[in-house]
């Protein structure tokens, strides 16, 4: 077992609670000397690209955090290097294997109410996400990095894909950088139109 932390001190602290031996501050390190199953990346998504590579230089599967990247571009270029490379790569997406969503697929599916034309999917809260994620009151780009991404990918679970989409987005509370309302419409390859209202 090994523990790894870009800050040595923090990674020792956590190795001595837990009493893992082997600490490092270099990932690439820490792969060389180590017997690893796949890497789980969960940092800012500015680290994605350097971290998948890594991965795939080893030849290990990678799990990545959402969104994948901050740009579409580096988004295909890390999904190239991982196919060159033969190993899976995957998006922490895990809204539409939520239970109640899926159970929503099934009954979609069976066309109980006919042919869907339109649909409307609303995600608002008053969750004090800033409280135990500070770090997002810097991003650039807030609520559609942060819950779009979840939001958008169980839209396509439910309704297919997407042939076209308008977003507009706004910044409602201060103190943040980026927008935290966006409305996003978007005109289903199945034929019927979808609003999604994030804030």
């Amino acid at each position: 077992m090994a523990l790894y932390n870009r800050t040595r001190e923090k990674a020792e602290a956590l190795a001595h609670e837990f009493g893992i031996s082997a600490v490092y501050d270099s990932a690439e390190e820490l792969l060389r000397n180590e017997k690893v199953d796949f890497i789980d990346i969960i940092t800012a998504v500015e680290t994605h690209r350097q971290f998948v590579h890594l991965a795939a230089s080893h030849g290990l599967p990678v799990i990545c955090q959402k969104p994948l990247a901050p740009r579409l571009e580096i988004g295909e270029e890390m999904v190239a290097t991982c196919k060159a490379a033969g190993v899976p790569l995957l998006v922490h997406e895990n809204w539409r294997w939520q239970s109640p969503i899926r159970g929503l697929k099934e009954i979609l599916s069976g066309r109980p109410i006919g042919r869907i034309f339109r649909a409307r999917i609303d995600y608002c809260n008053s969750f004090p996400v800033f409280e135990n994620q500070p770090f997002l009151k810097e991003l650039e780009e807030f609520i559609l990095t942060d819950m779009g991404s979840h939001i958008l990918d169980v839209t396509r679970f439910l309704f297919g894909e997407v042939d076209s989409l308008y977003c507009q987005t706004q910044r409602v509370h201060g103190g943040i950088k980026g927008e935290d309302v966006a409305t996003v419409t978007m005109k289903m390859a199945a034929g019927c139109t979808v609003i999604c209202e994030l804030g």
